[in-house]
């Protein structure tokens, strides 16, 4: 009797510690009014985007990130470039931008 009610106490703190937890996280969340850009620069073979990019992905899943991602090429060579498109096909959220062309990209974004 003893250890039924101490363990059912122990799961009443735990989920009372839980129901907290996700109260606390709702209260603190970012709710942009609008819809938020980010610019990733890939450079080289792009070794780094998937995983930046699989971070946003996680973020759009939990709703804490409702905006696009921009894949600027700072220099992506013919297998970095290919990344990029691979990625931007994978999630639709997801644009690739020669450098020359972001000022008119960010115009059209703007309107």
């Amino acid at each position: 009797m003893l250890l039924k009610d101490g363990l059912l106490s122990l799961l009443c703190v735990v989920g009372l510690g839980c129901l907290l937890w996700l109260l606390f996280g709702w209260m603190i969340r970012p709710t942009p009014p609008r819809e938020v850009s980010v610019i990733l620069v890939g450079t080289g073979m792009g070794t780094d985007l998937e995983e930046k990019l699989r971070y946003f992905a996680w973020l759009r899943c939990a709703g804490l990130f409702r905006g696009s991602v921009v894949i600027l090429d700072g220099g992506l060579n013919g297998a970095g470039r290919e990344l990029a498109l691979q990625l931007a096909l994978r999630w639709p959220w997801i644009t690739c931008c020669p450098a020359q062309m972001l000022e008119e990209w960010v115009m059209t974004q703007n309107q």
